[in-house]
């Protein structure tokens, strides 16, 4: 296929071959882009108005409108001849709000959690066979422990990997058992901590990742139903034996607080 659109230059392509295809690939997608991403700061736009903004050609701006809008990413408006964002990006950027709103609710709700109980308050996620710690708060003793923000540890060690593993979906759980490669009484012993935790609604550990480190994790959903993480409170065993009731509710309450925020989103 012939492929007139002009380069920076001014120079026009009559050709494409093996060698330039990609640069040419290369400079179609940023273009597209450059377009797209003008319909951040202007709700609908003309193609003579996308041309002057971006330098474009209004013959190739046309071009690229007719394949953003055939992936929906850009649309026809109200007026002819104008555009708008369409029904992907504004997907898009509904799902980014939602995600920020979660994440700032989550952060909130640690920070809110940590003072609560003075131990450390984290939520992690499942990453692959591990499970990530994507952000914690530090109580006012610091405590040695594991997770902070960033690090990850095996999915089936102490309270938030038996919370993340005992609420995947029936094949996920049944993909990341396989991967631990337990023997026969490592399987049974697992098998036995999942129907416990799912049982109970909640994980405990004692000693499970770091010593004298005492845990207990809720399950968080999303608004499908679907695991999104976990909420984790962890503190010295010394000081959790004298207060393990009190941790575990305040821990449930933050939980059920994050879960309906989830399952209110739209």
């Amino acid at each position: 296929m012939i492929d007139n659109e002009q380069d920076g230059s001014g120079a026009t392509g009559t050709s494409r071959s093996p060698r330039n295809e990609p640069p040419r690939a290369a400079a179609a997608q940023s273009r597209s882009l450059e377009i797209l991403l003008q319909f951040a700061s202007a709700q609908v736009l003309t193609a003579a108005q996308l041309s002057a903004r971006t330098g474009i050609p209004v013959s190739a701006v046309y071009r690229h409108l007719a394949a953003l809008t055939q992936s929906s990413l850009v649309a026809p408006a109200n007026h002819r001849g104008q555009f708008s964002a369409g029904p992907a990006t504004l997907s898009l950027a509904a799902n980014y709000r939602q995600e920020s709103i979660i994440t700032s609710s989550i952060s909130a709700k640690l920070r809110q959690l940590s003072d609560e109980t003075q131990e450390l308050a984290a939520y992690l996620v499942v990453s692959g066979n591990q499970s990530l710690c994507v952000e914690a708060v530090e109580g006012p003793q610091m405590l040695r422990c594991s997770y902070s923000a960033g690090r990850s540890q095996p999915l089936h060690r102490g309270a938030s990997a038996l919370s993340l593993l005992a609420n995947l979906p029936a094949p996920e759980q049944a993909a990341a058992v396989a991967a631990l490669d337990l023997d026969d009484a490592g399987y049974s012993a697992m098998r036995r901590e999942l129907d416990i935790t799912a049982a109970r609604g909640f994980a405990l550990s004692q000693g499970a990742v770091d010593a004298g480190v005492w845990g207990v994790s809720f399950p968080i959903f999303n608004s499908s139903g679907h695991l999104a993480g976990t909420l984790s409170t962890m503190a010295p065993s010394v000081r959790a034996i004298r207060s393990e009731k009190r941790l575990i509710a305040a821990t449930r309450t933050a939980a059920l607080i994050l879960n309906s925020a989830e399952t209110a989103m739209p």
